[in-house]
C-alpha cells in the first residue's frame, strides 16, 4: 500500500463540487435509474424509491438516507491475517489488470489468454509487494467453458496467493460459487461477519443496471461482502462529451447503486469509482491513458470524498499495445492521478495493455518497478537530527559516500529500483543493449519468487477440491 498525500489534488472547488452532486439527485429524481431485476427493483420499492416499469427514480431524502448507511471505511480481509487491508483509509491499495482476453509477448503479438496465464499471473500477484490485493478476472481464460470459468478463477486466487481478492460477478452462479469457496477457505458461512472479498459490479451506463450485474450486487450485498461499483463512463459515447457532465451522470449511477446495497444489507461495504471516463472520438472507443482518463480519476475521487465513500481507480493505464515508451507515461500519469486524488483501490494497477484488451507479464514487472518509484515520492520524511545530518555536514566531508551516517540511513532513503541499470555504457553495450522490456522478462522469475505465500490447511484444500469437483461435475 501507498501512502496518501498530505493534501489531495482537486480540480473542483467547494462550490462546483456541490454543483455536481446536485445534479446527480436530480438526475435520479427525475429520469431515474433503469434496472433490470425484479428482485433488485422490489428491494429498492420496498426502501421508498418510486418505481415506473423498471425505472427506479430516487427522492433526494430517502437517496441520502440509504447512501448513509454505507461504512466510510472497512477492513478487507485476507486467509493471512498479515495481509489484510483496510479498504477507505490514508493509502492507496493496488490490484492487477481485470478482464482482459488477451496476453501480449514483448512486442505486442496477442494470443488467447489461458488458465495457466490466470494460474501465472495470480501467482506473481500473490508474490508481488507492490500487489495488495491479488485482483479477480485477471485475464479471461478462454481454454475453459464459460460455465466453469468462475469456479476455475476464484480456486486459483485462494491457492496461489493469501490476500485479498475480488469474486466473480457471472450472474448469480458465479457469484455463488465464489462465495461458497471463500466460505470454505475462511470457515463460517457469515464469514464472521467480515468483507472478506470484492465484487466489481459494472453499470451500463447510460442509466442501466443490467439483470446479470443485479444479481452479482444482490448476492455479495446479502452475504455483507465489499461491492465495488464503476459505471462505464465514455465522454461523448455512453455520458456527456463535458467532464462534469460525465461526472453528475456517473455520481448519479453510483449513488443509485450503492442505495441498493444499503437496502439489501445495512451496513454492507461500497467502494465507488470510475474506470476508463475519457474516450477516443477518433474511434469511438476508450480512452485508457488518455488525459480525460486521469482527470476523471481526480473529479471521481474528489466527488467520493463529498460523499464520503472509498474511491477506486484505474490507474496504470495504456492505450499503447506495447510497453513502450507511450506506455510508461501514460502510466505514470495515470498511477500518479490516483495516488495524488486519494484514490483508495487501483484497478488495473499491473500488466494491462491496449486498452485492458491484453495482459503482459514484462509489463507486469515494470509496472512494480513503476510503483516502486511513487511509493518512495509517497514516503514522509523525518526532520529529526539523524535526517537533517547538520553534524554531518559541518564536518565538511569530501564526499558522503564512505560516511557512515550514509551507510546508516542508505536503505531507507534510497529505493530499491531494479530495472534501472546502473552499469557503464561500454558493458550495457556489450550485453547486448537490453531495454527495460527484456530486462523485465529477465525478472519475472526472481518477481514470483520474491515473497511467500501462506500454505492452504490440507483439510481446507481436500474441501476445495471435493467442491471444485462436484460442481464440475454438475456444470458438465
Amino acid at each position: 500500500m501507498i501512502a496518501h498525500p498530505r493534501v489531495y489534488l482537486d480540480q473542483l472547488d467547494p462550490a462546483q463540487a456541490e454543483d455536481v452532486y446536485r445534479a446527480s439527485l436530480r438526475i435520479l429524481e427525475g429520469t431515474g435509474l433503469a434496472v433490470q431485476s425484479g428482485d433488485a427493483v422490489r428491494i429498492l420499492s420496498d426502501a421508498g424509491a418510486r418505481v415506473d416499469r423498471g425505472r427506479v427514480r430516487f427522492s433526494p431524502d430517502i437517496l441520502e438516507r440509504l447512501v448513509a448507511r454505507a461504512p466510510r471505511r472497512f477492513t478487507l480481509h485476507a486467509r493471512n491475517p498479515a495481509r489484510s487491508v483496510e479498504v477507505g483509509g490514508d493509502a492507496l491499495l493496488v490490484s492487477p489488470g481485470y478482464g482482459s482476453p488477451s496476453v501480449a509477448d514483448a512486442r505486442g503479438r496477442r494470443r488467447d489468454a489461458t488458465l495457466a496465464d490466470f494460474e501465472r499471473f495470480a501467482a506473481l500477484a500473490g508474490a508481488c509487494d507492490a500487489i495488495d490485493i491479488t485482483g479477480g478476472l485477471l485475464v479471461e481464460p478462454l481454454d475453459v467453458p464459460a460455465a466453469l470459468r468462475p469456479l476455475e478463477i476464484t480456486r486459483s486466487l485462494v491457492e496461489r496467493s493469501d490476500k485479498p481478492f475480488l469474486g466473480s460477478v457471472a450472474g448469480t452462479a458465479g457469484a455463488r460459487e465464489s462465495l461458497d469457496l471463500a466460505r470454505i477457505v475462511f470457515g463460517a458461512a457469515d464469514f464472521g461477519g467480515r468483507a472478506v472479498m470484492l465484487g466489481l459490479v459494472n453499470i451500463n451506463s447510460p442509466l442501466r443496471l443490467d439483470e446479470r450485474m443485479a444479481e452479482a450486487l444482490l448476492a455479495y450485498a446479502a452475504a455483507g461482502q465489499a461491492v465495488l461499483l464503476t459505471p462505464g463512463i465514455l465522454m461523448g459515447v455512453t455520458a456527456p462529451v463535458t467532464a462534469v457532465g460525465a461526472l453528475a451522470q456517473a455520481v448519479a449511477e453510483l449513488l443509485a447503486c450503492t442505495a441498493l446495497v444499503q437496502a439489501v444489507r445495512p451496513g454492507s461495504p461500497v467502494v465507488i469509482g470510475t474506470g476508463g471516463f475519457g474516450s477516443d472520438l477518433r474511434t469511438g472507443g476508450p480512452g485508457f491513458g488518455r488525459p480525460e482518463n486521469a482527470l476523471g480519476t481526480v473529479l471521481g475521487a474528489q466527488m467520493a470524498r463529498r460523499i464520503g465513500l472509498p474511491f477506486r481507480c484505474s490507474g496504470m493505464v495504456t492505450g499503447s499495445r506495447v510497453p513502450d515508451g507511450r506506455s510508461g507515461y501514460e502510466r505514470m500519469m495515470t498511477a500518479m492521478a490516483g495516488w495524488a486524488a486519494g484514490a483508495h483501490v487501483c484497478l488495473q494497477g499491473a500488466g494491462t495493455l491496449d486498452s485492458i484488451n491484453s495482459m503482459s507479464y514484462e509489463q507486469f514487472a515494470i509496472d512494480t518497478e513503476i510503483w516502486a518509484y511513487l511509493e518512495r515520492l509517497a514516503a514522509r520524511p523525518s526532520t529529526d537530527a539523524g535526517a537533517l545530518a547538520v553534524d554531518v555536514i559541518a564536518a565538511l566531508p569530501v564526499d558522503y559516500l564512505g560516511v557512515e551516517h550514509t551507510m546508516e540511513h542508505l536503505a531507507a532513503e534510497m529505493a530499491a529500483v531494479s530495472l534501472a541499470t546502473p552499469k557503464p555504457y561500454d558493458e550495457w553495450l556489450a550485453e547486448g543493449a537490453p531495454d527495460v522490456v527484456s530486462l523485465a522478462g529477465r525478472r519475472l522469475e526472481k518477481l514470483a519468487t520474491a515473497g511467500s505465500v501462506q500454505p492452504l490447511d490440507d483439510g481446507i484444500r481436500a474441501d476445495l477440491e471435493r467442491y471444485v469437483r462436484d460442481r464440475r461435475r454438475a456444470l458438465a
